[in-house]
């Protein structure tokens, strides 16, 4: 099934998660280790990410310098095929990221066509982090021949459901749902609001059948985004992305690295509890239910859980 689908025919109780492939030299266990209970909660689609090579170390040859690289946590493929395998009776459909960190336009279609072949029929189009890494601070340089923005990664993917390829070649269509990701408090590297949603229009247009938002705590962020999508002319459904603050670190790390901001009574309640990690684990876990709460009554779509990492989603999805 497409999540588009699937999102359609919901009353806003359907949930979807994303995780993490296994670190290298892990098993697949740990992937149906966290889906398993969830699979059985009712979780519908698994985004799953991919993330690109990064350089480790230099070597020397001929008195000439190499750069050494490695995928720390590869198999996003693989997983999605693994995921089709366990859970595909069961309805649960693979979401594998689709990034243009790394990709030529070749390499991207290569990598589309796997999917294929595997009878994948979503994908998560995203841009992608620069090469060193979202705490790098980078600016995001494509690689040659690849894409420099998630709406031309957009455009070659609507390119395969008509049956193009790369070079203007025919073949046989590959036909994704198409969904993508959006900012309720702004990309790190937009200017304003309105470039932020000129962005986003052309993204949506250029082929993607739905948004997921970045983590968010104050989910009137999020109702006053979609209405401005919503003004802006975008009427693809726009899922929120949830994730709870479970450490009093993620205070100051989650917005530094997502652009999130934390509210003041929220930061109040973890840091009340500072001393004692479970009760700050509780404090996030009840403020993310309230959340999910307060957003279902408000119609969302669906609810979209970050779930690598170890976050606690499975008792969050029990006491909705």
């Amino acid at each position: 099934m497409k999540a588009i689908d699937a999102l359609k025919q919901s009353n806003g109780g359907l949930i979807s998660v994303e995780i993490e492939p296994p670190m290298v030299g892990r098993s697949i266990k740990e992937v149906f280790d966290v889906l398993d209970p969830l699979v059985d909660c009712g979780v519908a689609y698994v985004d799953i990410t991919y993330h690109p090579e990064q350089i480790i170390g230099h070597v020397k040859v001929n008195g000439d310098s190499f750069p050494v690289s490695m995928r720390k946590k590869p198999g996003t493929v693989g997983v999605a095929g693994a995921i089709l395998g366990r859970y595909g009776s069961r309805g649960v459909v693979p979401v594998p990221h689709v990034i243009c960190t790394g990709f030529t336009k070749y390499s991207t279609e290569e990598y589309l066509i796997e999917l294929g072949f595997l009878g994948v029929e979503n994908v998560m189009a995203l841009r992608g982090d620069p090469a060193g890494g979202i705490e790098s601070r980078q600016q995001f340089c494509p690689a040659p021949g690849g894409h420099a923005h998630a709406n031309e990664l957009v455009m070659q993917i609507a390119d395969l459901k008509r049956g193009v390829y790369v070079g203007a070649k025919s073949g046989e269509s590959i036909d994704f749902c198409v969904g993508a990701g959006c900012y309720p408090e702004g990309h790190a590297e937009s200017r304003s609001p309105d470039e932020e949603l000129r962005w986003l229009k052309m993204k949506v247009y250029a082929g993607v059948d739905y948004l997921t938002t970045q983590m968010f705590f104050d989910n009137e962020k999020y109702y006053r985004f979609v209405e401005s999508a919503a003004r802006a002319g975008i009427t693809v459904p726009i899922v929120p992305g949830i994730k709870p603050l479970t450490s009093i670190s993620h205070l100051r790390m989650l917005p530094g690295i997502f652009g999130c901001s934390i509210p003041r009574t929220l930061a109040q309640l973890v840091e009340r509890h500072q001393k004692n990690p479970d009760d700050v684990k509780k404090t996030g876990i009840e403020w993310c239910i309230d959340q999910c709460r307060d957003l279902r009554e408000h119609g969302v779509p669906s609810l979209h859980f970050y779930a690598a990492r170890n976050a606690p989603i499975i008792e969050i999805i029990r006491a909705l």
